[in-house]
C-alpha cells in the first residue's frame, strides 16, 4: 500500500483527469470565441459542438462500468488519453467540416467520461486508508489545474500562429495543435505508471450486485451527485454574462470573476482532501455542499465585487473539490469490490443532471427577466444534495474496517470526481 499522497500513481491520475476533463472537456470553452470571431464556424455551430462534447460525456459515463469489465484499466485509461489528444489534433483540420469536428468532440467527451470514473479507484485502492481523501484531491485536482490553464494558454497558443509566421499556421490551428501536443505529452509520461493487470476475463472481472444493505446507501448518493450537478449550472452557464449583461460590467469583469471560478477549482480537491483527511469524510462533504449552497445564492444577495469575488472563487472551490469527497466517500460506504460500480453511477447521475438541468436553464433563461431565479435553483438542489449525504446510514465499525481495508487483488479491483 502507498503510504505517500504525492507519487507516481497519484500524479498519473492528475495527469487523467488533466487531460480527460481540464482540457479535453473545458479547454473548448475557452476557444470558442476565437472559433467565432474567427470564422471557423458560426455561434449556432460552435454551440453544437460544446453539446457534442457532452453528449459524449453522458455516453462514456454510462458505458464506462460495462467496458472496463471487458478491459483492463491501464489500457482504457491510455487510450482514452490518448483519444483525447488526437481529438485536438484532428480538429486542427480546419476544411474537414462540422461533422468531423462534431465525432471528435463526441469522442473527447466521452473519453473524458472514462477518465473521470477509472483513475479514482485504480489510485484510491493503492493508497493507506488514512490519506485516500487526500490522494482524491491530488487525482481530482487535475481538473482545475486544466480550467486553468487552458484559460491561460489558448490567448497565447492563438497568438502564435502570428508570432511564428514561418510555421505558415493560423492562430487557431496552433491552438488545437499545443493542447493537443500538452495531452499527448501527459499521456505518454503516464504511459507506464498505469498497475499492471491481468487480463480480463468472465471469471475475474464479474461482481456481484450491490448487497441489500448497500442499495439505498448508493441510491441516496446518486442522488446527491445528480443535484450536485444542477447546483453548479447557473454559475457555469450564466456567471459572466449575468454580471456583463445583466449587472452592466465591463467584459473584462466578466471574464475575471470566470477566471476566479477556474482558480478555486485548481486548488479546490486538495484542500477538500486535506480537510476530510481531519474532519472526516461525511462531515466534510456535508459542509462542502452547504458553502456551495451559499456561493450559489450570493449573488441573489448581493451583486458588490467582493460578493461575485466570493462567490465565483467558492464555487470554484466546491466544484471539483465535491467531486472529490464524493468519489472517496463510495469508496468509504460501499468498499474497494464496489467501488468503480457505485462510482461510474455515480458520474452517470452527475452526467445525466448536468445534460437536463443544462437544457432546461438555458430554456428557462430565455424567458426570465433575470438570472436570480437559476441562482435559487441551483442553491435548492444543492440543500436537497445535502440532506441526502446526511440521510445515509453509517456502517457497524467491523463494516468500516472492511470498506478500507486493502483492496481485492489488481484483477478484481481494478477498473469509476
Amino acid at each position: 500500500m502507498i503510504e505517500r499522497v504525492f507519487n507516481r500513481l497519484s500524479l498519473a491520475g492528475l495527469s487523467a483527469t488533466f487531460v480527460g476533463n481540464g482540457i479535453g472537456r473545458f479547454a473548448f470553452v475557452a476557444l470558442m470565441p476565437a472559433l467565432i470571431q474567427s470564422g471557423w464556424c458560426s455561434q449556432a455551430d460552435a454551440s453544437w459542438l460544446g453539446v457534442a462534447t457532452l453528449l459524449g460525456y453522458v455516453g462514456g459515463a454510462a458505458s464506462s462500468n460495462a467496458l472496463a469489465a471487458r478491459f483492463s484499466s491501464a489500457w482504457l485509461l491510455r487510450a482514452s488519453m490518448l483519444v483525447c489528444a488526437l481529438s485536438f489534433f484532428a480538429c486542427a483540420m480546419q476544411g474537414a467540416g462540422l461533422a468531423w469536428a462534431y465525432a471528435w468532440r463526441t469522442a473527447a467527451g466521452a473519453a473524458g467520461a472514462v477518465l473521470m470514473v477509472l483513475p479514482a479507484p485504480v489510485v484510491l485502492a493503492r493508497h493507506e486508508a488514512s490519506i485516500r481523501a487526500r490522494a482524491s484531491g491530488v487525482v481530482f485536482s487535475g481538473i482545475g489545474l486544466g480550467v486553468a490553464a487552458s484559460g491561460v494558454l489558448v490567448p497565447l497558443l492563438v497568438g502564435a500562429g502570428a508570432a511564428l509566421p514561418l510555421l505558415h499556421l493560423q492562430g487557431l490551428t496552433s491552438a488545437w495543435l499545443g493542447l493537443g501536443a500538452l495531452c499527448l505529452g501527459l499521456t505518454v509520461l503516464s504511459w507506464h505508471t498505469w498497475p499492471v493487470e491481468a487480463p480480463a476475463t468472465s471469471g475475474s472481472t464479474e461482481r456481484p450486485p450491490l448487497p441489500a444493505d448497500l442499495q439505498l446507501t448508493v441510491l441516496l448518493i446518486l442522488l446527491a451527485h445528480g443535484l450536485n450537478a444542477v447546483g453548479y449550472l447557473a454559475h457555469t452557464l450564466f456567471l459572466p454574462d449575468y454580471v456583463v449583461r445583466e449587472l452592466g460590467m465591463p467584459l473584462a469583469s466578466g471574464g475575471f470573476f470566470w477566471s476566479m471560478f477556474g482558480l478555486g477549482a485548481a486548488i479546490g480537491p486538495l484542500l477538500a482532501g486535506s480537510l476530510a483527511d481531519v474532519f472526516g469524510l461525511k462531515p466534510s462533504l456535508v459542509g462542502g455542499l452547504v458553502l456551495k449552497a451559499i456561493s450559489a445564492i450570493l449573488p441573489v444577495w448581493s451583486s458588490s465585487p467582493a460578493a461575485l469575488l466570493v462567490s465565483a472563487v467558492l464555487m470554484g472551490i466546491c466544484t471539483p473539490g465535491i467531486v472529490a469527497l464524493v468519489s472517496a466517500y463510495a469508496l468509504e460506504r460501499v468498499g474497494p469490490l464496489h467501488h468503480r460500480q457505485a462510482w461510474a453511477m455515480a458520474t452517470s447521475s452527475f452526467a445525466i443532471a448536468q445534460a437536463g438541468g443544462g437544457a432546461l436553464m438555458a430554456i428557462a433563461a430565455t424567458q426570465l427577466q433575470s438570472y436570480h431565479a437559476l441562482f435559487c435553483v441551483s442553491a435548492a438542489a444543492l440543500l436537497a444534495s445535502t440532506l441526502c449525504i446526511a440521510l445515509v446510514r453509517e456502517r457497524a465499525s467491523s463494516e468500516e474496517h472492511l470498506a478500507s481495508a486493502d483492496p481485492l487483488p489488481v484483477a478484481a479491483t481494478a477498473p469509476n470526481p
